[in-house]
């Protein structure tokens, strides 16, 4: 039986699923630290001294304090967060240069290419589906998250698929409110995605749904997730020898880079990849975008 929606549910904080899952898991951290103490500007502080100890990246810190404030919004209490652990985020910035696992090994248009089109060459129902899930992420830009929730009647395949045709994406991490979003595909991702839906027998409800290995049978109405795809980015590159920190964000980076390649101002990147803000695909673009600068152009060759 369905989760009855109460008014409580309706009245939370507003915040991306998961978002929320990665607040809850650093204020289980912070919570078992504290050990009974306040949550106040000076014990933040403390805190994030405490982590930097343990050798964790500034941008752990930043989602503890990014949790905190969530925590304390929901429950109409004023934020303690102040100058003394905004001190000391900054001055982790500052001292944690180079921690963390850094930018994930973007799949470029090329490499996306090689994963489907071997993925299609092993005639069965995994390669169908894995091919057709490489191809949309990477011609819509798409998180994990989007491209697991894709139902059919969400693609609009266009006139006999000439000119490629549509994928609407009902809500996102920067579109909590479900304003929507309509996004190209091409003419061989539809071709895809017709191979994996035809052999698999999807009529209806989720696009990409579980396959039962044993029998080889695709299991329609069973979506598969977010981690479901993440491990098949890693083994498909593995396959087809990249190396790197493959994630499932790589189609998504990977994209950005081929369109800041083939000079797609910022604009265009932020619109089509759906950002907030063009820092971001500023971000995953830049080793593309240096040999665009004013001093590329500009500068005459000795």
């Amino acid at each position: 039986m369905a989760k009855r929606t109460t008014p409580l549910d309706l009245s939370e904080y507003p915040i991306a699923d998961s978002s929320r899952l990665a607040y809850v898991n650093s204020l289980e951290g912070l919570d078992t630290w504290l050990k009974g103490k306040p949550i106040n500007d000076e014990s933040l502080a403390e805190y994030i001294g405490y982590i930097f100890k343990q050798g964790l990246s500034p941008s752990f810190a930043k989602t503890v304090l990014s949790a905190v404030r969530w925590r304390f919004l929901s429950k109409d209490k004023p934020d303690p967060r102040g100058r003394r652990c905004r001190s000391a985020l900054q001055n982790f910035r500052r001292q944690g240069i180079g921690r963390g696992r850094g930018q994930v090994d973007g799949l470029t248009w090329e490499r996306a290419d090689l994963l489907a089109d071997l993925a299609t060459q092993e005639n069965n129902l995994y390669g169908f589906r894995d091919a057709a899930v490489i191809a949309v992420m990477s011609d819509a830009l798409l998180r994990v998250s989007e491209a697991a929730a894709i139902d059919l009647d969400h693609v609009d395949f266009g006139v006999e698929d000439v000119d490629g045709g549509t994928l609407y994406i009902p809500r996102s991490k920067t579109d909590q409110m479900g304003k929507g979003a309509t996004l190209y595909i091409r003419p061989q991702t539809l071709e895809y995605i017709r191979t994996w839906i035809d052999n698999a027998g999807i009529t209806e409800g989720p696009l990409f749904c579980r396959i039962k290995r044993t029998f080889m049978k695709a299991l329609p109405n069973t979506r598969i997730n977010h981690y479901n795809i993440r491990y098949m980015l890693r083994v498909r590159a593995k396959q087809a020898g990249i190396k790197g920190r493959i994630s499932g964000h790589s189609c998504r980076v990977g994209s950005a880079q081929s369109l800041a390649s083939r000079q797609a101002t910022l604009v265009e990147m932020q619109q089509v990849g759906r950002w907030a803000s063009p820092e971001m695909p500023a971000h995953y673009a830049q080793k593309f975008t240096a040999n665009q600068s004013v001093v590329a152009r500009l500068r005459p060759a000795r």
